[in-house]
């Protein structure tokens, strides 16, 4: 019966091994986790010499005097209630509280001697079991693998003994020690192991459910006091060693908020996926602010070109047509087509609102840098709004002086004078009344990737790069990014899987070149997984004048009452500073990381100050590179000194 039990022991033990080979999609991180676990112990026995047999005149004084390592083993439940939490990204708390069954079958068959001279053997049959709460921790050696490690405390249920002489009658439900004395009720043990977590759901779902099969030591001492006063419960008392092998079945909430940092220790770079999948779509709703400037060139006083015009007959339905309503864009474009026809479209979007605000007016303030008359400039802006959109002559009054906000300052070099003059030669509206006739205007657009859903690729090394690219392969695909002089880049994952597939595995082959002419490469590989799910965003601008000083504080009160109410409970905040390319690309960029820095800092204290929990805030200075719009125009430049601030819900 004993060999049949090892066997299926052995067997349980394989089938554990064999489970750890098993590897499915890179696991999202779950810090915290409640299950349940079952298993079994083979339990083998360690007796110590002790007056277990008292009162059989056959058997005077102790047993077990002999010491044998095992004196007998068998096989107890084990199971209950667990629980574990992060302390690191690979350390984790834990604690169980089960069902543990110490029983076992042990023989004395080295004391008592026969007439012949052989030994007596008798049997006792322990019934032992516990309620043990065992804290422990795990360290993880990647996202499965782990090692355990704990101290158990046992409340005993339990502990009595069935005795059997060889030759004499059976005597069952013994006390386990003699006296009240030398029964423990309280045990202690002590425990090492490893496990493995098989994750059950896809890696994209919120709740993850997770299989882990372990295999334990287990070393319980001081289940029976002593009887000599030489001993100690270690040596002289009933001791159990276990085996221990069984899987848990746990919940917990996956950690979407970070990305899942690919292994390279010994790279010079690190290669980062989204932890909760690659969306097909995101729908974006972007508050676009108006910058209420008409540019125009030198020596013309007529309206540019690239600004849209429409007929007087096609502005009953320009809302319909193109989606320009007084605060609304709603027709479903590519984004940045959609933002320059915003810009582009701003005398008809004011004409709009002039013409549907009854009582309206606004203010024509022309400017010209090189001290001409600038009235010419309002006029035809006045002539358009007037002959094509019917508004009346008195709602629009025009004034001159010099450009206020001025582009450019005494420091600004030669090179940049003529772009800044650019800036200073244009018609501002100003002095709305109503005020809200030049408010924002929102735009839903599709997004085919999103910062938060691309491949991240960082540079780790200390050494100086002066460039680098990528080239990422796999799934029948080859996608070259780059060259890149900045230390870190978002890598846009589209079309990489194809609309049938649910994952695929690629490598990232990244070189670099130093300063001094030499090259690094290597590569890693990584897993891209797509999610079902439609993701939704929020969008707002902060723009910034040229030069102008201290820009954050004065958008203080536009972040508390237009940028924190889109924010919920749980968001991820994006905050990416940009400039134009006017000046120098290293002061440029500093100046980029210091708005979006500033503006993370505002955004943590009102969201603080008003209990919104669980809010990931990252900030990013992009300086000139990557701009929201093209330079060559004074217009452009305008919306690049901006901090854009996305909200994914």
């Amino acid at each position: 019966m004993m060999k049949l039990r090892y066997r299926y022991f052995l067997l349980l033990c394989i089938a554990v091994t064999t489970s750890m080979s098993l590897l499915a999609q890179e696991p999202p991180r779950v810090p915290t986790r409640w299950g349940l676990h079952l298993g079994l112990n083979y339990n083998m026995a360690g007796v110590g010499y002790g007056y277990w047999a008292a009162g059989d005149p056959l058997r005077p004084g102790a047993q077990f005097t002999k010491l044998v390592l095992n004196d007998g083993s068998g096989i107890g439940l084990y199971g209950g209630l667990s629980f574990q939490t992060a302390l690191t990204n690979n350390l984790f708390f834990g604690a169980r509280l089960s069902y543990d069954n110490r029983s076992l079958i042990a023989r004395d068959d080295q004391t008592y001697t026969k007439p012949d001279g052989s030994f007596l053997s008798d049997e006792y049959s322990f019934k032992n079991s516990f309620i043990s709460l065992e804290p422990n921790v795990k360290f993880y050696l990647g996202r499965r693998f782990h090692i355990t490690g704990g101290l158990g405390m046992g409340l005993a249920l339990n502990q009595t003994y069935d005795y059997t002489p060889e030759g004499g009658t059976p005597r069952t439900g013994l006390e386990v020690g003699p006296a009240d004395t030398l029964k423990h009720t309280i045990t202690w043990s002590g425990f090492a192991g490893i496990g493995y977590d098989l994750y059950l759901t896809d890696s994209s779902a919120d709740q993850q459910l997770i299989l882990t099969p372990f295999l334990e030591t287990s070393y319980m001492v001081s289940q029976r006091g002593v009887d000599f006063t030489d001993q100690t419960s270690f040596d002289g008392a009933l001791s159990t060693v276990s085996i221990r092998a069984g899987v848990s079945l746990a919940i917990g909430a996956a950690d979407h908020d970070r990305m899942m940092a690919m292994p390279t220790p010994k790279k010079f770079f690190r290669v980062m996926i989204p932890a909760d999948g690659i969306y097909s779509r995101r729908v974006e709703r972007a508050a676009f602010p108006l910058r209420t400037f008409v540019f125009f060139d030198k020596e013309s006083a007529d309206i540019p070109g690239r600004y849209n015009f429409v007929t007087a007959d096609e502005t009953a339905t320009f809302g319909q047509n193109t989606g320009l309503t007084a605060d609304d864009i709603a027709n479903v474009q590519e984004r940045t087509y959609i933002q320059r026809e915003v810009y582009y479209h701003l005398l008809n979007i004011i004409g709009y609102r002039l013409k549907n605000n009854a009582g309206s007016s606004v203010e024509l303030y022309a400017s010209d840098p090189d001290g001409k008359d600038a009235t010419p400039y309002a006029e035809s802006v006045k002539k358009y709004l007037v002959d094509v959109w019917g508004v009346a002559p008195t709602q629009l009054a025009i004034t001159t002086g010099p450009a206020d906000p001025k582009s450019g300052t005494p420091r600004t070099p030669a090179v940049d004078i003529p772009f800044t003059q650019g800036e200073n030669r244009r018609v501002q509206f100003r002095n709305f009344n109503p005020t809200k006739l030049g408010g924002p205007v929102y735009l839903s657009s599709p997004r085919e990737a999103e910062e938060d859903h691309q491949v991240f690729v960082e540079l780790t090394t200390n050494e100086d790069i002066a460039s680098w690219s990528a080239t990422i392969t796999g799934n029948g695909m080859r996608r070259q990014f780059g060259p890149f002089k900045t230390r870190s880049e978002y890598l846009d994952p589209t079309g990489l899987l194809r609309p049938d597939q649910k994952s695929a595995q690629f490598t990232a082959n990244i070189v670099a070149t130093k300063t001094d002419g030499t090259t690094l490469s290597d590569a890693e590989t990584f897993m891209l997984v797509r999610t079902d799910r439609e993701g939704s965003s929020r969008r707002h601008r902060l723009l910034f004048n040229y030069a102008e000083e201290d820009p954050i504080r004065r958008s203080k009160a536009l972040i508390e009452t237009d940028i924190v109410p889109d924010i919920k409970n749980g968001s991820k905040v994006y905050v990416y500073g940009h400039t134009d390319s006017l000046g120098a690309d290293q002061v440029n960029l500093q100046l980029s990381r210091s708005r979006a820095n500033d503006v993370k800092k505002i955004l943590q204290d009102v969201i603080s100050a008003r209990g919104i929990s669980g809010v990931k805030v990252y900030a990013y200075g992009l300086g000139e590179d990557d701009s929201p719009f093209e330079n060559e125009f004074p217009e452009g430049r305008m919306y690049n000194r901006t901090v854009i601030i996305d909200i994914v819900p």
